[in-house]
């Protein structure tokens, strides 16, 4: 029992780590969140329960996490903004030293600067870590959002 509980704070400081780097905007720290080789998809719950591919922001590669990030950070225009996430319910579905399949619930909230919060986003995120150098990291992160309706300022990693 001990193991899983060291697992379990691991796995919580790791979704720590990455709302913190967001909220915080370490866009450039994000990809090193995860994997070399992993996968990033933000899709909206039908898709998902369907079976369905299609996802609003897809990346296969730390490589495309960096770019994603750059050009967020380059080239997208958008009104200044705070983004906070909030991760609940993490629930490992299985544990090992080496690999941890987990879900969790978010609820991400944007406040433009001088305006009122509003809800980005609301879901829950189907995720497989694996150790890399010795530390829990990202190999699959699956966000689904629950609206049908995407707010237009979706450009943000959920």
């Amino acid at each position: 029992m001990e193991e899983r509980w060291r697992i379990r704070l691991e796995v919580e400081e790791l979704y720590a780590e990455y709302a913190a780097c967001l909220d915080g905007d370490r866009l450039e720290h994000w990809p090193e969140l995860f994997t070399d080789e992993c996968v990033y998809k933000v899709m909206p719950r039908e898709n998902f329960e369907r079976g369905f591919p299609l996802a609003l922001i897809y990346c296969e590669s730390r490589g495309m996490l960096r770019d994603r990030a750059a050009a967020l950070r380059k080239t997208s225009v958008y009104a200044p903004r705070s983004i906070r996430h909030m991760i609940t319910g993490i629930q490992l579905v299985e544990s090992a030293p080496e690999t941890v399949r987990c879900e969790a619930n978010f609820a991400v909230f944007e406040t433009p600067r001088g305006g009122s919060t509003q809800i980005l986003s609301v879901g829950r995120s189907f995720d497989r870590l694996e150790r890399e150098n010795g530390t829990l990291r990202f190999r699959e992160r699956i966000c689904v959002f629950d609206t049908e309706m995407v707010p237009g300022s979706l450009v943000f990693p959920l």
